[in-house]
């Protein structure tokens, strides 16, 4: 028997591309260290005969921020509708523009497989972000993109929730911290309603109506992570910013919860949202709110209560004390900003060691929550979080002074990024020899402005038109 490796990543979020050019929404940029670090595995799988295993643990395709178009244009916004649409023909649509603006990954996944020995296959789960692996259509399609069909289609499994071979536990992990990410059948992430489409929870609904037209106002939002510890953190050091966030929220929150059946308890009674949405509506109100919240530490704890129970009632925020809100009790907002990021970790954690003692598992490994970790339980197993290769920041600790930096000049902190992933390691005879964190070679540089960029010239221009055709007609 020949050694064997497996290798997991999970949550790149791989957009539409087109990060250069101008997408505010196109978190992924590291198409070439991702290609790199691929070839490098195939060079030591060669040279060592060693069988390897790339598994890719949810959240890969960031079908959310693609719109459904015939035409991707990077530069400009999208309607909301464009990404609302979540049928299987949608979803292939979004996945051609995933190929076209980033054909090297494709590519690279391709020359990894291999059927004779050292043999190498490809595991794709799927995550609150990528439901869409469950279409048969799309997992058809990633085979054809990767040229795997045929007798060589067995070379990539997509599609699944859950692996579990050689004592070792691989899911992503929205199924056990908040509510609004998670689907109604774990395993089987359809729409009740609707048995032939996707289901895409409240926090995917939170993304396509709000989350889309913020980011390009804030691009660096996304790297604070989870999104309601975000906004308490908005409301400690930039009331303004996080009273925009909040009146866009509540806005939009009412229609999605009733589109989705999960509209507020009582239409008599205004529930707290109703009550918050009509104090910040006001401009003059809205400023009165800031400067309050920026002056007088008592009010902010009574503020950041109200918001709580608002984000309760919109099924953003757990009700119980052992969920996502915290501890109970009236807090500064950036105590309750840090003990939701807290509560994520300690949710997984404790979810690791009970996955651990029921199956036996001596690896359990989540993502999700965009932090790498790696930590022994209690049981013995060890439990890794594979982390992100989107950019992320801990801002537990962060002073203003931070805070302000980040506001002021974000381009600082979006490009550093770590490129981790999880390794496990067996011997010839199949016992497991090792298990631990990487990372990938250097974080990418920052792409230019788009501003800044040379305007190509005709024949280039015709060049790249030819070459978009000739893919949209044969690929």
């Amino acid at each position: 028997m020949s050694r064997k490796t497996k290798i997991i990543i999970s949550d790149t979020h791989i957009g539409a591309g087109g990060a250069e050019e101008g997408n505010k929404l196109e978190d992924f940029i590291s198409d070439a260290e991702f290609v790199k670090w691929l070839h490098e595995l195939v060079v030591e799988s060669d040279q060592d005969c060693l069988d390897m295993e790339l598994i890719i643990n949810g959240d890969w395709i960031e079908f959310l921020q693609i719109p459904s178009s015939d035409r991707f244009e990077p530069h400009r916004p999208y309607d909301t509708d464009l990404y609302t649409e979540h049928g299987e023909a949608a979803a292939l649509a979004r996945l051609q523009i995933v190929k076209e603006w980033h054909p090297d990954i494709f590519l690279g996944l391709a020359d990894f497989l291999r059927a004779r020995a050292p043999r190498r296959t490809i595991t794709i789960l799927y995550g609150n972000h990528d439901p869409e692996l469950a279409y048969p259509g799309v997992q058809e399609r990633i085979r054809q993109m990767v040229n795997a069909t045929g007798q060589y289609a067995n070379l990539v499994d997509i599609g699944s929730r859950i692996y579990f071979e050689d004592g070792v536990y691989i899911e992503h992990g929205n199924a056990y911290v908040e509510s609004l990410n998670r689907f109604s059948d774990p395993d089987h992430p359809f729409d009740p309603d609707h048995p032939k489409q996707v289901e895409r929870p409240t926090g995917s609904h939170f993304v396509t109506y709000f989350f889309n037209l913020v980011e390009w106002q804030r691009p660096w939002i996304d790297g604070v992570h989870p999104m309601t510890s975000m906004i308490f953190y908005a409301l400690a050091f930039e009331p303004r910013f996080a009273l925009d966030i909040l009146k866009a929220f509540l806005s939009v929150a009412p229609d999605i919860f009733k589109d989705i059946g999960l509209a507020g308890n009582n239409d008599e009674q205004p529930s707290t949202g109703d009550h918050l949405l009509n104090q910040i509506n006001s401009p003059e109100q809205r400023e009165h709110l800031a400067q309050q919240l920026e002056s007088d530490p008592a009010f902010a704890v009574i503020f950041t209560r109200d918001v709580q129970q608002a984000l309760i009632e919109k099924g953003a925020m757990e009700a119980s004390p052992e969920g996502i809100a915290g501890s109970p009790g009236d807090v500064l907002p950036i105590v309750r900003a840090r003990e939701i990021t807290e509560q994520y970790w300690h949710m997984l954690e404790a979810t690791a060691e009970k996955i651990a003692l029921e199956k036996n598992a001596r690896v359990v490994l989540f993502g999700h929550i965009h932090e790498a970790i790696e930590k022994r339980l209690p049981s013995g197993a060890l439990y890794l979080n594979t982390g992100a290769w989107v950019w992320k920041a801990d801002f537990r600790e962060a002073s203003d002074e931070l805070w302000q930096d980040l506001l002021r000049h974000p381009e600082k902190y979006m490009f550093a990024r770590k490129l981790s992933y999880a390794r496990i390691d067996y011997t010839e005879r199949g016992n497991l020899a090792g298990a631990r964190l990487g990372q990938v070679g250097e974080a990418p540089r920052p792409p230019l402005d788009p501003g800044l960029q040379p305007k190509p010239s005709f024949w280039a221009r015709l060049l790249l038109g030819t070459r978009r055709l000739f893919t949209r007609l044969f690929a």
